[in-house]
């Protein structure tokens, strides 16, 4: 039998979302919980179709995404893309794949994005890694930090304030941080799975009485023969100024009967290891990839962003999955901190890639260095990989904070 790719109905919704999640191998229990989301923007939905049965799923979320230098742009959020296990390798993937990317573009919006549940299967459609993170496990009896304690005031709050402050907080963030995607109202409704455990709400107020962080976290009790050895698992720590965030993590490490900290993700650059007397202590773990971008229009997300330092590089991107589109060619781009001019070129490149490549590079996450001796990288021209890095360098590192 054939398939049909389309958008859902909202009748249609419900079998959608069980596809989904029989995809991902998960309970379908957090459907009629978090239903107003994945309700959202179910225009940009794309199912396919056996008959009247939903055996895949796929979706485009609007956000916006910032830049280094602060701007925001329009991008396309990839979410549940799956294929029922009795329908693998038949080309389900890639056609839902081929029309996402078409959706965003129809949609005006340069870039394409995703958080992955597999790391080995996008590169093929032109996404790289852009944003690392690294996960960490502190024993907390090994916590000391290195200065004294910020001045202001830390308060437990409940769920209902938390969705009220919250959000505020996190946009303040998002404004300054590169890789950081907006989030509809909806989008909070799913920002904590009961599952997690007991969901606590603690913000930061800076002497002057302003939000300026917050932290939502749980606790898992574990008894042992010598008594509470209980693991806190991190669901968000979001600090607006270096006081927030020294505050908050001492604010956690201090929590009583708890032995481990833990988070999933945190950025590179986290302040963290270096508030503490021990770099050990810190417990940075296993780095992976955190947000995945794919260059669908150069011109528009290279333009769109500032570079540390004045320069000009000719770059030659090859776009295997989209050739001849806004994202396979030649281009210059003349860049520095006051912005960029980005157009097509005629002249030899100075560095060429494919677009995956080009992907995982442009926001500053990855250094070009590092994938020109993985041999992803050509220099055509001497001295354009060290402008490259130079240019393309971000302060703080590019990072998602959201997943979807």
């Amino acid at each position: 039998m054939s398939f049909v790719f389309r958008s859902i109905t909202a009748d249609e919704l419900p079998a959608f979302a069980n596809a989904s999640s029989t995809g991902f191998g998960e309970s379908n229990a957090w459907f009629e919980r978090e239903r107003p989301w994945a309700a959202s923007s179910i225009e940009r939905t794309i199912g396919g179709f056996e008959g009247n049965s939903v055996v895949s799923t796929s979706r485009n979320f609007p956000f916006d995404m910032t830049v280094p230098g602060g701007a925001s742009l329009h991008t396309a959020g990839v979410s549940a893309v799956t294929v029922l296990p009795t329908h693998r390798r038949r080309g389900l993937f890639r056609e839902m794949m081929t029309r996402l990317l078409a959706d965003a573009v129809e949609h005006e919006e340069p870039v394409s994005i995703l958080t992955a549940s597999e790391a080995s299967i996008y590169g093929r459609f032109g996404y790289g890694p852009s944003a690392l993170a690294g996960s960490v496990r502190i024993a907390k009896h090994e916590l000391e930090f290195s200065q004294p304690r910020p001045a202001g005031r830390l308060r437990l709050i409940d769920v209902d304030e938390a969705r009220k402050v919250e959000p505020d907080v996190f946009e303040r963030l998002r404004l300054v941080s590169p890789g950081a995607v907006s989030r509809p109202d909806l989008w909070w409704y799913h920002h904590y799975e009961p599952s997690f455990g007991t969901r606590f709400d603690v913000i930061y107020e800076s002497p002057s009485g302003s939000i300026d962080g917050y932290v939502t976290y749980s606790v898992r009790d574990k008894w042992g023969p010598a008594g509470a050895a209980h693991v806190l698992a991190i669901r968000e720590l979001i600090g607006c100024t270096p006081d927030a965030e020294h505050a908050l993590w001492r604010y956690l490490a201090e929590v009583d009967l708890v032995q481990t900290i833990t988070s999933h993700s945190v950025p590179l650059d986290t302040p963290l290891t270096w508030l503490l007397t021990s770099l050990r202590a810190a417990g940075i773990g296993t780095i992976h990839d955190n947000l995945w971008t794919r260059l669908l229009d150069v011109p528009a997300a290279l333009g769109a962003r500032t570079y540390a330092v004045p320069g000009r590089l000719v770059l030659a991107i090859n776009d295997p999955v989209r050739p001849g589109e806004a994202a396979d060619g030649t281009f210059a781009l003349d860049g520095g901190p006051d912005g960029a001019t980005v157009s097509r070129a005629d002249t030899e490149p100075d560095l060429v890639c494919d677009v995956a490549v080009a992907s995982t590079a442009w926001l500053g996450g990855v250094r070009w260095s590092q994938l020109a001796a993985a041999g992803l990288v050509e220099e055509r021209s001497s001295g354009a990989l060290a402008t490259a890095e130079a240019m393309f360098a971000s302060t703080p590192l590019p990072y998602g904070y959201t997943w979807f």
